[in-house]
């Protein structure tokens, strides 16, 4: 995504924020940014595309601080699992996402509707595969009820707190007191063998999403994109690691363990310039890569 396509997002973001999604025009957002209304439309198809090109970056960055997280630590770990499920409301917040969110609940219109449950069905598949690198494939069966159990505890807690106490709720302490929950609950689940969330659901929740394949080749042009658009202004070290990763990226056979370790100091060397979006968007692209096993390992 070019730089003033990313210009234009977050003013729309900011519009949404402000004023509601569905009280912005799409002749707000043209005049906010200075743009001709064919550039818009260059960009975007349409208002609800631009709102889910947002929704599609709070889940990359998402994404990329779970990976972060767990790098270098026991996937079983629940306090791990903790923090990482805390990562998208703090982004959330963090991004003022919230109103947005709300406004779209209560839309007639279906296909913003269905913008939020494929987002929130991102959710679930990601928490129900976590679960079961937590507790093993004996739960695999059961893991997507246990993730709807977890996510539902979370979800009506701090809407509760919120409500009584009108007061922003800190999700770490809830997200553990939902874990602690839902480890008393798997070993009933699994004597039982009782679950709503049957295989028929299953395939329905995973048949919803497009699976892109991450091509390697693509990664490397816009890395090599990327070190050419820098200066002598921009961060030495972010240039040295974008290098770092792209020669690894070079390699027959890439080591893993280099390339994971240099991702979050590369994403972080550019989070106060004005390429911070496109340094996440490629971090999340070579994450991406690692977690589809499409590189080389060695050994």
């Amino acid at each position: 995504m070019n730089t003033r396509k990313r210009k234009v997002l977050d003013l729309a973001r900011k519009l949404f924020i402000e004023k509601g999604f569905h009280e912005t025009s799409v002749m707000d957002i043209i005049h906010e940014a200075n743009i001709s209304k064919g550039t818009f439309y260059n960009y975007f198809t349409s208002k609800n595309e631009c709102l889910i090109a947002i929704l599609q970056e709070s889940r990359e960055e998402a994404s990329i601080r779970r990976h972060e997280m767990i790098f270098g630590q026991d996937p079983k770990d629940i306090h791990i699992l903790s923090k990482q499920i805390s990562v998208i409301m703090h982004i959330n917040r963090e991004h003022n996402l919230l109103p947005i969110f709300e406004s779209i609940i209560h839309s007639p219109d279906k296909a913003l509707k269905k913008v939020v449950w494929q987002h929130n069905l991102q959710e679930l598949k990601w928490l129900s595969t976590r679960l079961i690198e937590v507790y093993g494939e004996e739960i695999s069966t059961i893991s997507y009820e246990c993730a709807v159990q977890v996510l539902a505890m979370i979800q009506h807690t701090l809407h509760t707190l919120s409500i009584a106490e009108e007061r922003c709720i800190e999700p770490e302490s809830v997200v553990k007191m939902a874990l602690r929950n839902i480890d008393a609950i798997i070993p009933r689940m699994l004597e039982t063998k009782e679950v709503i969330i049957n295989s028929d659901t299953i395939d329905f929740i995973e048949s919803s999403f497009e699976h892109k394949k991450i091509d390697k080749e693509q990664i490397i042009q816009q890395l090599r994109g990327f070190l050419d658009g820098l200066s002598n202004n921009d961060p030495e070290d972010g240039t040295q690691y974008a290098t770092s990763i792209l020669k690894e990226l070079l390699q027959e056979k890439s080591n893993l363990y280099v390339i994971q370790a240099l991702l979050k100091p590369f994403r972080q060397a550019f989070s106060n310039t004005t390429h911070a979006a496109e340094a996440r968007e490629i971090a999340n692209y070579v994450w991406r890569l690692i977690e589809f096993n499409n590189i080389c390992i060695k050994k």
